[in-house]
């Protein structure tokens, strides 16, 4: 009984801290939001009260399963048909257990092997993890020599743009991101350790100056603007790349959205990319 109460209390501290941070998180995108021509249309009250009960639903079920992904490792391979591997790479503050539902999908819908690529990002070193990235992928393909497709979420998708910038490896074809601050946050001033994640940082400075990686690989960039952790929203963009925009969906919303799944696997699948903007 007393364990049950303790985890009840867990529970119940977990959907404070997510209601609390999203209300801080989005109250803050819209202070500091300024109207532009470019803004897509405005979500209806409806829509945007959807968004922020999915999005705090969302973090709410990360936090308690992150105890979870603390087994987690770089070399964690699931089954699937060979000819459609995918590497998922996790976000800020997460772990592998946030990509469970996302690796569950595509290999019930025929694509493996499905590597979920863990890494420490308490302190946003994308460097030391990309370096981390690029020895996984040559060990798994030594193993597994198949083309392969990079799905990164959020700081993941940092994380493989530096890998691809940085160490070409061989048998990548495809990068996909969710929800990357392609051009920074300034949202990042208020987290813990995530300064380099600024627009004006010297490494964001350094991923954006003369970055050849959407000419040398297929790159599609998916993001919402109702993503409350990426401000401004255009921040989200990759120059050079396919971007996606779609709409009332959050940052983490993005891992559990059937829509966002539906566009992974439409890019998964085709033999090349362009960059043009789509709506949804």
């Amino acid at each position: 009984m007393l364990i049950f109460r303790i985890l009840l209390l867990c529970a119940a501290l977990c959907a404070f801290a997510s209601l609390l941070f999203n209300a801080l998180a989005y109250g803050f995108k819209w202070w500091t939001h300024v109207p532009s021509c470019e803004d897509d249309e405005p979500l209806s009250v409806a829509e945007a009260v959807r968004a922020f009960v999915a999005e705090a639903f969302t973090l709410l079920l990360l936090l308690l399963s992150w105890p979870l992904g603390l087994a987690g490792q770089r070399d964690l391979v699931c089954a699937g048909s060979p000819g459609n591997a995918i590497v998922l790479i996790h976000g800020w503050g997460l772990n592998a257990a946030s990509l469970w539902l996302l690796r569950r999908r595509l290999i019930r819908r025929g694509y493996g092997p499905v590597w979920i690529f863990a890494y420490k990002t308490w302190r946003v070193n994308v460097e030391r993890a990309a370096e981390q990235l690029r020895d996984a992928l040559a060990v798994n393909q030594r193993t597994h020599p198949v083309r392969v497709t990079l799905i990164g979420h959020s700081l993941g998708g940092l994380v493989a743009r530096y890998c691809l910038r940085r160490y070409p490896p061989h048998g990548v074809r495809r990068l996909i991101t969710l929800g990357t601050p392609h051009q920074g946050t300034i949202a990042a001033r208020f987290g813990p350790h995530t300064r380099a994640l600024q627009p004006d940082s010297p490494l964001m400075k350094r991923l954006n100056a003369a970055d050849h990686v959407p000419d040398q690989f297929d790159v599609i960039a998916i993001a919402s603007a109702a993503d409350a952790l990426i401000v401004p929203s255009a921040n989200a963009e990759y120059r050079g790349a396919f971007n996606i925009s779609i709409r009332g969906i959050g940052h983490n919303a993005l891992l559990f959205s059937s829509r966002v799944f539906a566009l992974i696997e439409e890019n998964v699948r085709a033999q090349g990319a362009s960059t043009e903007r789509t709506d949804r």
